[in-house]
């Protein structure tokens, strides 16, 4: 991402505070201007102490007093004011990459590494702050050095040019060297978003670890990764010293030359003792400036390479996009079709679909049967639009799927997954997932139904128990209750029940199948099972392979025919071998 869109995303969020952003650039310019006035009040104290004239005397101490706590209001101003602009800001820039990430596809987040992600919003967040700050202190010294060469020009052009000659040289020089710890530092993010990356994967897969005895071999994996981070942060440490030794050198050699000529000016009477101290005086306290200018600029430089994955997350491409006239307040029924579609998942260019119709009436059960990866969840996602197709038609209602908003589109279904994943909050929360807003009363109710209640009430926190990370304090069985609450909460026009029993228990899966038929009763639903004994109630079974119906009918219907669904029918069963 290149330094033009980094910064015209950073200043976007900044002036968004307009007038908050005004009084800030007014205190910041005042604050350095007093800030750059001390040595003109070296030479007048300089000049009137010898006269004796107390009254003069007395005066320039007045407004040298009036500067300095000018000076300090000016500073805590411009730092008050600043917030006021910054906070806001850093808050509207986390939010929006946020919603950025929350509206990319699931081909995105099917392949990023959440490590990472986390750390970028970390080091991004952090960066945003120090951006601003730093240009803050950037801005002041720029200031200064206008105020130096202004005052400079009143004792001819040399001590002028050379001023200019040396800032010249010095930002030469800064270019390269930073231009080198740019890189250093982006060399070692990738590093370092690897280490994250390896931590935030084993702390998500801590149950698999342990149950492989593998703690052993992580500890090992992490270790073997911090070779390669340990060499990039050498590189990135040494390039700082790099840029403290050549501008050391650079900058004190210079600094000695104005005072050079600065002192040859005194003996040729071209200036008088007095000027030469202020001169000093700006120099001396202009190059501290001026290293504390490139220490700045290197923070500056670090902020940057740390900020431009966190923007280059705005720039991420959508490619399931909404329609420019979407469809508005339609009351859906449920019909689905599948029209003659095709479809090909890019990475791997496999077909998954190839011409596959299909056919569902309102209210009817169907369910879809195949070998795996016959294209059965292939099918789910067509329909919730998490990959467009590439020939053919999707309808609901006779409307093509792709003039839906997305999250209209998905707001009509309710899905239980073959394994939901619970939010770390209560049990309450993540039932009432689907309908925030709904009471306790409705939200137990939903418990009840999907014999979710009957584990709820023993707890002694109830529906204010927390789950854990991903829902690890409770069974397979009771995470698949609470995920088909949450869809009787919702009450969606369609569900989707996705080999939500595969896993369980016989029990769990009586209570489930009980709870889930019942849930589904009068709606459109669509089951995606490989243990055929749970959808021999289907209205409808649809027997896909390489991509295409290859049978459909009752279960009665297909058993009695010589096809793919009575083979895996007595397979099941015992039948045959």
């Amino acid at each position: 991402m290149s330094f033009a869109k980094v910064m015209r995303h950073f200043w976007s969020f900044v002036f968004a505070y307009k007038k908050e952003f005004l009084v800030f650039a007014f205190f910041l310019v005042s604050l350095g201007v007093l800030n750059s006035l001390q040595p003109f009040f070296y030479r007048e104290f300089i000049r009137a102490l010898p006269t004796g004239i107390w009254q003069d005397v007395i005066y320039i101490f007045a407004l040298y007093a009036f500067v300095r706590f000018g000076n300090l209001i000016a500073d805590l101003l411009t730092y008050f004011v600043g917030d006021m602009v910054l906070i806001p800001a850093a808050r509207d820039a986390r939010l929006a990459v946020f919603k950025k990430v929350q509206e990319l596809d699931l081909a995105y987040h099917l392949n990023k590494n959440s490590g990472s992600l986390i750390s970028a919003f970390k080091r991004g967040d952090l960066a945003f702050f120090n951006l601003f700050h730093k240009f803050n202190i950037i801005a002041r010294i720029f200031i200064n050095l206008v105020i130096i060469l202004v005052s400079f020009s009143f004792f001819g052009w040399l001590i002028v040019s050379v001023t200019l000659a040396s800032m010249v040289l010095n930002a030469v020089l800064i270019y390269f060297l930073l231009k080198h710890n740019i890189k250093t530092r982006n060399l070692f993010n990738r590093e370092e978003d690897k280490i994250s990356g390896i931590i935030v994967d084993n702390l998500i897969n801590y149950e698999t670890v342990k149950l492989f005895a593998q703690e052993n071999y992580e500890y090992k994996r992490l270790k073997q990764a911090f070779k390669p981070w340990f060499k990039s942060l050498w590189r990135y440490a040494n390039s700082f010293r790099l840029i403290d030794i050549s501008l050391g050198v650079v900058g004190n050699t210079l600094l000695l030359a104005i005072t050079y000529l600065g002192i040859n000016q005194v003996f040729d009477k071209k200036m008088t003792d007095a000027d030469f101290i202020m001169i000093l005086g700006f120099i001396s306290a202009f190059y501290w400036k001026f290293f504390d200018l490139i220490y700045n600029l290197r923070e500056l430089v670090k902020s940057y390479s740390d900020i431009q994955k966190y923007f280059s997350l705005l720039e991420e491409p959508i490619l399931i996009t909404d329609p420019a006239r979407p469809v508005k307040n339609v009351s859906v029924k449920g019909e689905i079709v599948f029209d003659d579609v095709h479809f090909i998942y890019r990475e791997t260019q496999k077909n998954a679909l190839q011409g596959l119709n299909l056919h569902i009436r309102q209210g009817q059960s169907v369910a879809l049967v195949g070998r795996s990866g016959a294209g059965k969840t292939t099918v789910v996602k067509l329909l919730l639009r998490f990959f467009d197709i590439q020939k053919g038609k999707i309808t609901i209602d006779g409307i093509d799927i792709r003039r839906f908003r997305k999250s209209d589109l998905r707001a009509l279904f309710g899905i239980v997954p073959q394994e939901p994943v619970l939010f770390n909050n209560s049990l309450g929360f993540n039932i009432a997932y689907g309908r925030p807003d709904a009471s306790e009363k409705e939200i137990i109710a939903a418990a009840k139904m999907a014999h979710a209640w009957e584990f709820i009430k023993t707890l002694p926190k109830g529906l204010d128990t927390l789950v854990g990370e991903r829902g690890v304090k409770l069974s397979g069985g009771q995470r698949q209750r609470i995920a088909i609450a949450r869809v009787i909460l919702k009450n969606p026009k369609i569900i989707i029940f996705d080999e939500a029993t595969s896993s369980l228990d016989s029990e769990s899966e009586a209570l489930i199948q009980e709870a889930f038929w019942q849930m589904a009763r009068k709606k459109t639903t669509i089951v995606i099972a490989h243990r055929l004994s749970t959808i021999v109630a289907a209205d409808k079974i649809v027997v896909i392979d390489e991509g295409k119906v290859l049978e459909s009918g009752s279960h009665n219907q297909l058993i009695h025919k010589d096809g793919l669904y009575k083979n895996l029918w007595q397979k099941q069963t015992g039948l045959i071998d």
